[in-house]
């Protein structure tokens, strides 16, 4: 075989091997680019354990500090004062306010006797407390409560008894002060606690809106085709109505990604297989983004090396 022949003989199979390996960086696997989305909340129950804090948990607070209650027709003139004074005492103190509502968080209720043993249930703390929480990790966010006025009104100038249960339904657990309307046995003399103040206070002062958080995220890339799944957390206090997932390739835009609904409390599992992207990149960035308000926008990034499979 002459030299030129096995010049060229080397120059077609190099020509060759080229395309193979352009075909094999260029063709994804079958069935192409997927994308799967799955949504799971875990964090929605009725707590029934009381931590030693002020509150029944730490950050117990509901979404908006406009807060929405319904008195039952089961109470009378009276109790109904009750509550209303109550309530009035309380925004005059804090940054809360409330408002009567047919279908509103705080269900006020009311009879002559004491719940039976097996309705104490229905309440966190007795006679009121939340009786659903969903919680976010930033906080325990209550989204209905419930308050027994079995007692008769009581004499006192101040309706005490009222203000104790509507803050079991804030979240605040008794104290041992027996001078704070919080202590477990009611006396005309109570007063309220000015760290229970500062606490409503404090708690309130973050306004209601969504807090999207990229959790967790996993990725390898093969050739020009990336695999990732990502987990996004709404941790806020609303839901988040519309977003995205963008993804970048060393800070240039790849694709985005239109999510749905994402209810406070719940976490979205975005998987996304054979992605194509450029060919030579080390680090992927994924972030959320939203037009929305939102409590923090510093968690919304993640930067991700990325593991080259050959």
């Amino acid at each position: 075989m002459k030299a030129l022949d096995v010049i060229i003989l080397l120059f077609f199979f190099l020509v060759l091997a080229l395309g193979i390996a352009l075909l094999w960086i260029n063709i994804p696997g079958l069935p192409g680019q997927s994308l799967k989305e799955k949504e799971f909340n875990s964090n929605k129950e009725i707590m029934n354990e009381y931590s030693n804090n002020i509150q029944f948990y730490s950050n117990m607070r509901y979404k908006d500090r406009k807060i929405t209650y319904t008195i039952s027709n089961s109470c009378d003139a009276a109790k109904k004062k009750d509550v209303e004074r109550a309530f009035a005492f309380l925004a005059e103190r804090t940054i809360l306010n409330f408002r009567e509502s047919p279908d509103g968080e705080i269900s006020i209720l009311c009879s002559d006797i004491s719940p039976k043993p097996e309705e104490k249930g229905h309440f966190v703390a007795g006679e009121g407390g939340p009786s659903e929480i969903i919680n976010t990790t930033r906080f325990a966010v209550i989204l209905s409560g419930k308050v027994s006025l079995y007692r008769r009104t009581s004499e006192c100038a101040r309706p005490n008894v009222a203000i104790h249960e509507i803050l079991h339904a804030l979240g605040f657990d008794h104290n041992k002060n027996p001078k704070s309307i919080m202590y477990a046995v009611t006396d005309c003399d109570q007063t309220l606690d000015a760290n229970i103040i500062e606490e409503i206070n404090d708690l309130y002062k973050t306004e209601s809106a969504p807090d999207l958080m990229i959790e967790k995220v996993k990725a390898s890339q093969r050739g020009r085709y990336l695999n990732f799944e990502i987990t996004i957390g709404n941790l806020g206090l609303q839901d988040s109505e519309e977003s995205k997932l963008i993804l970048y390739a060393d800070n240039l835009e790849v694709k985005s990604f239109i999510l749905s609904q994402i209810e406070i409390g719940t976490r979205k599992i975005l998987t996304v297989d054979n992605l194509r992207v450029p060919l030579s990149f080390e680090i992927a960035n994924f972030e959320v983004k939203t037009s929305e308000k939102e409590i923090d926008k510093n968690n919304n990034i993640v930067e991700l090396k990325l593991e080259k499979i050959q």
